[in-house]
């Protein structure tokens, strides 16, 4: 029998990756603003602010308050609003409305699985992440009946068609990722001696009229 063959991947879910070249000019200010935020509000400690969850997400972390990214450090609204703009599928007609929250991660610390509803895309920053300091890791949005189509698959073509039940990225100091909101996600523990510090934020688009 003469067979032809082909593969595609027709819901695809889109991970936007920004790598900071000049990040190093901003990483101090960031940081010093991060632990500011801290020692104003130390008690500060949650769920994934900004979504609509009483669920508490942060074993044993520190997060602030939202915040408009206008009402705040210029430099991190500089350097997330630049990022956010420059999506290349976004319409030059959509206005974009973000808050923002910063994540301090102690040794030991780390985020359950969760989405952040109620807004369009979620992102993060990557301030400081000491090595070991907590891969973030994506969760399959495909229903729980695919697992056992999934594992019946050899690992080459797993692999080759990013066929998993989840996908790892290590934090990366000057790293942003952009990601659908819907998509769930969990952070895994600091293993480092030092904090993690990153910045979170949501985004709702909204086309202009």
């Amino acid at each position: 029998m003469n067979v032809s063959y082909s593969t595609g991947n027709i819901f695809p879910v889109p991970i936007h990756v920004f790598d900071i070249k000049d990040f190093k000019l901003y990483q101090k200010d960031l940081i010093d603003y991060a632990y500011a935020l801290k020692s104003k509000d130390p008690n500060t400690c949650g769920s994934n602010y900004g979504v609509e969850s009483s669920v508490r997400h942060t074993i044993e972390g520190w997060q602030s308050e939202t915040f408009p990214l206008y009402d705040q450090s210029d430099k991190l609204h500089s350097v997330l609003m630049d990022c956010i703009t420059s999506l290349p599928p976004l319409r030059e007609n959509i206005n974009v409305y973000s808050k923002a929250w910063v994540n301090i991660n102690s040794p030991g610390s780390l985020n359950l699985q969760h989405s952040h509803p109620g807004c369009d895309l979620s992102g993060v920053l990557w301030v400081k992440c000491p090595d070991k300091s907590g891969n973030i890791v994506f969760h399959s949005p495909s229903s729980f009946e695919t697992f056992q189509e999934i594992e019946s698959y050899t690992e080459d073509f797993k692999n080759n068609n990013n066929y998993h039940h989840s996908y790892l990225f290590p934090p990366m100091e000057g790293r942003m990722l952009i990601f659908p909101s819907h998509l769930e996600h969990d952070v895994r523990e600091n293993l480092s001696n030092e904090d993690r510090i990153s910045v979170s934020f949501n985004i709702k688009l909204e086309v202009k009229e």
